[in-house]
């Protein structure tokens, strides 16, 4: 099933500025080196009983003083996209989604946003920002695809092509209409129209699938029409024919909620996964469990700062891992285990030009580390 929807329809919604506002002069947080520290929004309270959860993490590529945080809650009021432009010092809420899971921030115009919601609330589907989150728009061309026979917006992930911010996938939580299973859908131009590509052959039904590229032009592996989709039932999916054609190479579940992908310099790529982590070296034509030095429990989010490889897992009083990127087989306690955690981060992200590390951890808040440097 294939078909191309176009046209675009606007919503304007004026930002609501909550909790402060994002004061230039504020300095940033003081981090101490090798030492995880909070700097999750003020009045963002992360407990068991309250349900408010972090999801997706992004860094300004061009102004690392400046990320956005996704908050999901059973209580739709108290989720909500957060941004801060002084590196975690001030923060406000901005827009009007309900449970913001993913955002990507155009390298070329830090103002161009993308972000899906899923899962809950009134504001589910594929979002557009041009004023840096002030104001949102769904394309009109996503939502006459999303009609049946796809019938939900219930969005999980989004993948930007690395070559070509335009070029963008998303994946859904919820089956599409009449099944139970769902796809991909695929755009060329930003969001105004959208193919619809059935899920892969062997997929099993599941709520939540995830889509990733496997582009990267610095070791030439793979092109635009080289695709990663992983299930919470069936395993992981490759295709290199942009959908026409998949093969199942992993066979073991990714974590409910969603998995990262990570690549080195050296194009090794690095997944969470139910059981282990997970780690390719062919550019995901095949995947092995990475067993050594981890506990067997859920793994979402995975990062490296370019030296050291870094995951933790959704076992309780758990420190995070780690391993040397030129190995990424043995893993050790970071700094010996001295700190322990409730939660794995959904989402990580590694900011090169201050040496900070921050991990967006689900019932924990959003971490930060000031990696140790030689």
């Amino acid at each position: 099933m294939k078909c191309v929807i176009s046209g675009l329809r606007v919503i304007g919604f004026l930002s609501v500025m909550l909790l402060g506002t994002l004061s230039r002069a504020a300095d940033r947080p003081t981090l101490i080196a090798g030492v995880w520290q909070n700097l999750t929004p003020p009045g963002v309270t992360m407990t068991a009983d309250n349900h408010v959860f972090c999801q997706g993490l992004a860094i300004d590529p061009t102004h690392p003083s400046t990320l956005y945080l996704c908050v999901c809650a059973y209580d739709v009021s108290k989720g909500g996209l957060y941004k801060t432009t002084d590196g975690g010092g001030t923060w406000a809420k901005i827009g009007p989604l309900d449970e913001p899971i993913h955002i990507a921030i155009d390298p070329h115009n830090s103002n161009h946003l993308y972000c899906v919601d899923g899962v809950r609330g009134a504001t589910l589907g594929f979002w557009v920002s041009n004023d840096g989150g002030k104001t949102w728009t769904m394309p009109e061309g996503f939502a006459k695809v999303t009609e049946p026979p796809v019938g939900t917006r219930d969005l999980y992930a989004l993948a930007v092509d690395p070559t070509n911010f335009k070029h963008v996938l998303v994946s859904f939580h919820s089956p599409w209409r009449g099944t139970d299973n769902c796809g991909v859908l695929e755009s060329h131009d930003g969001g105004s129209t959208w193919i619809v590509h059935d899920p892969p052959a062997g997929s099993a039904k599941g709520y939540g699938m995830a889509i990733f590229f496997l582009s990267n032009p610095a070791t030439r592996q793979g092109d635009a029409n080289t695709w990663l989709f992983t299930a919470q039932a069936g395993g992981f999916f490759r295709t290199t024919d942009a959908g026409a054609t998949w093969s199942q190479v992993y066979p073991l579940q990714m974590t409910h909620g969603g998995n990262q992908l990570y690549r080195t310099k050296d194009g090794v790529l690095y997944s969470g996964g139910y059981q282990y982590p997970v780690r390719s070296t062919d550019n995901g034509a095949s995947w092995q469990a990475l067993k050594t030095g981890l506990v067997y429990s859920w793994y979402m989010g995975i990062c490296g700062d370019g030296k050291n490889l870094y995951t933790a897992c959704s076992n309780p009083k758990e420190p995070f891992f780690t391993s040397p990127e030129k190995d990424g087989l043995t893993w050790t306690a970071y700094e010996g285990g001295t700190q322990k955690f409730s939660a794995e981060p959904f989402e990580m992200a590694y900011d090169p030009a201050n040496h900070i590390l921050y991990s967006a951890s689900w019932g924990e808040g959003l971490l930060a580390l000031k990696v140790r440097r030689p």
